[in-house]
C-alpha cells in the first residue's frame, strides 16, 4: 500500500511535467527553448525521455503500482482495481499512437482524469484502517519529494523565463495563485503557495501535516511513552518547515528537504516494513 501511494503519485507528478512540457513544445516548435531544455534536464536522472510521447519510464511506473495492488487486491474496492486496470490499458494503447506535441498534450490530460478517478475511488470507498494509512503516507511521501525537486528546479535565480508560471501549472495551483495574491508570478508568491501553504493540497507543507495526522495513529508510534523513531524524525521535519518562510526557501533548502523526506520513506520501511 506505501507503495502503491508512491507509485500512483510518482505517475501523476510525470503526467503533470510532461502535458506541460508538450504544451509549451507545440505553441513554440522549438525543443531548445531553454525551459524546455531545464525540464528535459529535470527528467533526464529518473529515465523519462521526453523525446518520446509516452516514456517508457511512466509506463513502468504505472506497471509497478498496477503490480503493488495485484498483491492486495483484497484491501481496496473492485471499482478502484478496474480504474487502475484501465488506466495501464490507456497508457500502454497510447504509447503506440500519440505523438509528442498537442497529442501529447491531450493524452497526458486523459491520464490525469483517470489518475483522479482511481485516487477518489480510493479515497471515498477505503476503509481508514492502518494500511490506509500506509498508502496516504506513500503518496504524501512522493508528492513532497517531487514537488521541492520541481521548486528546486524551477526556482533557481537562473531559471528560465516561464519557469515561474510552468512551475504554477505542474503544481495545479494557478488559480489559487491569481485568486490570493493577485500579481505577476514571483518567487516568493510561489514559494509562499507551492512551499509553506498548510491549505493548498500541492504545498510541501500541506503533505508534511497530512503525514503528521497519519503517523500519530500507527501502531508503535510511542512506544513506553516516546516516540518512534520515524516519529520523531516525521515531527522534526513538519516542525522545521513549519517555521520557515518564503524569503529562507532556497534552492539548497528544497533539495536538502527531498533528501530528507527520501530518507524518512527509508525510515518508514525499516520500522514498519522490513
Amino acid at each position: 500500500l506505501t507503495w502503491l501511494g508512491r507509485y500512483i503519485e510518482r505517475s501523476e507528478d510525470t503526467v503533470r511535467v510532461l502535458r506541460a512540457y508538450h504544451a509549451r513544445l507545440a505553441e513554440t516548435s522549438d525543443p531548445e527553448m531553454p525551459l524546455l531544455v531545464d525540464i528535459r534536464d529535470h527528467l533526464e536522472p529518473f529515465g523519462v525521455d521526453v523525446g518520446v510521447a509516452i516514456p517508457p519510464a511512466l509506463i513502468g511506473t504505472l506497471d509497478s503500482a498496477v503490480y503493488s495492488a495485484g498483491q492486495i487486491r483484497d484491501r481496496f474496492s473492485p471499482d478502484g482495481w478496474l480504474a487502475l486496470k484501465d488506466l495501464s490499458k490507456t497508457v500502454h494503447r497510447f504509447a503506440t499512437v500519440v505523438a509528442p506535441g498537442d497529442d501529447a498534450t491531450r493524452a497526458m490530460t486523459v491520464l490525469l482524469r483517470k489518475l483522479a478517478g482511481f485516487s477518489g475511488l480510493l479515497h471515498e470507498n477505503m476503509y481508514r484502517f492502518t494500511g490506509w494509512r500506509f498508502l496516504e503516507i506513500g503518496r504524501r511521501l512522493e508528492r513532497g519529494i517531487q514537488i521541492a525537486r520541481m521548486l528546486a528546479r524551477l526556482t533557481r535565480p537562473d531559471a528560465s523565463d516561464g519557469a515561474l508560471d510552468m512551475l504554477l501549472e505542474i503544481g495545479d495551483s494557478v488559480m489559487t495563485h491569481r485568486r490570493r495574491y493577485n500579481v505577476n508570478t514571483a518567487r516568493l508568491t510561489v514559494t509562499d503557495l507551492l512551499a509553506l501553504d498548510p491549505l493548498n493540497p500541492r504545498s510541501i507543507l500541506f503533505q508534511m501535516n497530512e503525514i503528521h495526522r497519519e503517523v500519530e495513529q500507527l501502531p508503535n508510534a510511542f512506544v513506553n511513552g516516546q516516540m518512534s523513531p520515524f516519529y520523531r524524525e516525521a515531527m522534526r521535519l513538519h516542525s522545521g518547515l513549519a517555521v520557515m518562510t518564503p524569503e529562507t526557501m532556497t534552492v539548497e533548502v528544497y533539495q536538502q528537504l527531498a533528501r530528507e523526506l527520501e530518507r524518512l520513506s527509508d525510515l518508514l520501511a525499516r520500522t514498519y516494513l522490513g
